[in-house]
């Protein structure tokens, strides 16, 4: 019974939180993209983690190869219901059809808690880009991802996590909120291999970016993540 009702639960916040992510009318275009990421991650104590995070878009109905990026960086977890990062990002991004260059510096705070059957988290991200062929002044973005995954035990000790997040993008040099990002995905453990923790992760995400014309542009991410921690 208590299983059905967090079920419930969470179908519900999930689907309210897909109704309210939706920006305001007027749609350009839609594209099939693939996504896919590496997560390695060495624990350093009890509280500090290392973590390295290569990733590979792919678009135009998942026939084109047009964006990477690197982003590696340090977590403190100082408790179960807080994590702050400091992170550096490299991309390359040929979305314009010229590859342009970004390095970023990132802040990441992420206070977390539980309700009931659900985690709850909310990251917040500040990041100072520094990207090639703009006006060569830094630009400021903010970025907020709630998220709430549902831990659910199938056999034993083992639990997969389905869940489902939103990541809104806030950028201080446009003074608009320009991307939206609405994920629903599920985290699966996959075991020890040589020491090494596995974990496989896949997601759908609809991704809203607003064109420069105020209008937006809609693409359907599927997504990959190979979580390896040390």
């Amino acid at each position: 019974m208590k299983r059905h009702r967090g079920v419930a639960v969470f179908a519900g916040l999930a689907i309210a939180l897909a109704v309210l992510a939706r920006p305001e009318a007027g749609w350009a275009r839609d594209d099939f993209q693939v996504w896919g990421t590496v997560e390695l991650k060495k624990r350093l104590g009890p509280t500090w983690e290392l973590f390295f995070l290569p990733e590979i878009r792919i678009r135009h109905d998942a026939g084109q190869l047009f964006y990477h990026e690197y982003r590696q960086g340090i977590r403190w977890k100082p408790s179960k219901h807080l994590q702050i990062g400091l992170n550096y990002l490299f991309a390359r991004n040929a979305a314009s059809g010229k590859p342009l260059e970004e390095h970023t510096g990132e802040l990441d705070v992420t206070p977390k808690a539980t309700l009931g059957p659900l985690d709850l988290s909310m990251r917040g991200r500040l990041a100072m880009r520094t990207i090639q062929g703009s006006s060569g002044e830094q630009e400021w973005q903010l970025r907020l991802m709630p998220r709430i995954a549902y831990p659910l035990k199938l056999r034993g000790a083992y639990t997969i996590t389905p869940y489902v997040a939103h990541d809104a993008f806030y950028d201080y040099t446009a003074d608009a909120w320009n991307q939206h990002r609405t994920f629903l995905g599920m985290t699966v453990p996959v075991g020890k291999l040589l020491g090494v923790q596995v974990q496989m992760e896949g997601y759908y995400m609809m991704q809203n970016l607003r064109s420069p014309r105020k209008d937006w542009n809609t693409n359907h991410v599927l997504g990959t993540k190979l979580i390896l921690q040390f």
